[in-house]
């Protein structure tokens, strides 16, 4: 059963949190943090429609398909995207291209509303924190005032991540950043590499849109604060995203980070 600690924040388990501080945390990007590709996903269902369409009888149950495997894969590695879909349109019959090939394609669409939101960002048109999501900033000074190690890790490419988080400021935040490639750096393998190095377990703290960085966060005894933003405005929870973080494991779920209470719910103060 879940309830409500505040207008903004859903607790779905009670005592999962021991109430000791987090020794660490590690933060998703995109869609957690950065809206810079905010709207990829229809942008990604609307390019395997135009292939997926053609396989089958009816193109709602195939887009519905899709939108399940897409979301569940979410915060990996796009290519691991591209795979399903490849393996889908297999499995309807059809020739499937590359992932590879698939990826380049989808990066080339969502590309073009984030490079016309960077040259905004550049001129001055809008602020940093209009490309992020609400309080991010206000969280991350937080965090960091209590000394609390913040680790950044994402399914985008490591130089994207680096430029996007040096661009917009925040890239002083953290210990470390990790992109999926090119050293294909997992956030399993980071949630990994800090256990091996002290952090205990049940004292990270992990704040994610996709169901990956959820599920590996629970798998380790950890806490995960589900991100459900409906973009771009961010200020409500997308339903859609709330059912998919809720399958994943998560502990909270939560639109944004303008709850005043969110750093006492999560035990941080």
């Amino acid at each position: 059963m879940t309830c409500k600690n505040t207008d903004l924040i859903e607790r779905l388990r009670n005592g999962i949190h021991s109430g000791a501080r987090p020794c660490a945390v590690m933060f998703d990007f995109d869609g957690t943090l950065v809206l810079m590709r905010a709207g990829w996903m229809p942008v990604m269902l609307d390019m395997m429609m135009e292939t997926l369409s053609s396989l089958g009888p009816d193109p709602a149950v195939l887009r519905d398909q899709a939108e399940d495997y897409v979301a569940r894969l979410t915060g990996s590695d796009t290519l691991v995207q591209m795979e399903a879909f490849a393996s889908h349109v297999r499995s309807l019959g059809g020739s499937p291209r590359s992932a590879a090939d698939y990826k380049s394609e989808f990066l080339d669409r969502v590309n073009h509303a984030r490079d016309a939101r960077v040259a905004a960002l550049r001129q001055g048109a809008i602020g940093a924190d209009d490309l992020m999501v609400p309080g991010s900033r206000a969280l991350l000074d937080s965090l960091r005032a209590a000394g609390i190690p913040l680790f950044l890790a994402s399914g985008t490419a490591h130089e994207v991540v680096a430029e996007e988080a040096k661009l917009l400021d925040i890239e002083r935040y953290f210990d470390g950043i990790y992109g999926s490639a090119p050293a294909n750096f997992t956030k399993r393998e980071l949630l990994a590499h800090l256990i091996s190095n002290g952090t205990p377990a049940a004292r990270i703290l992990t704040f994610g849109d996709g169901r990956v960085e959820i599920e590996d966060t629970r798998e380790i005894g950890g806490t995960a604060v589900g991100v459900a933003t409906d973009e771009p405005d961010c200020l409500e929870v997308d339903a859609k995203k709330r059912v998919w973080l809720i399958r994943a494991g998560a502990d909270f779920i939560i639109p944004n980070y303008l709850e005043a209470d969110l750093l006492s719910v999560l035990g941080i103060v």
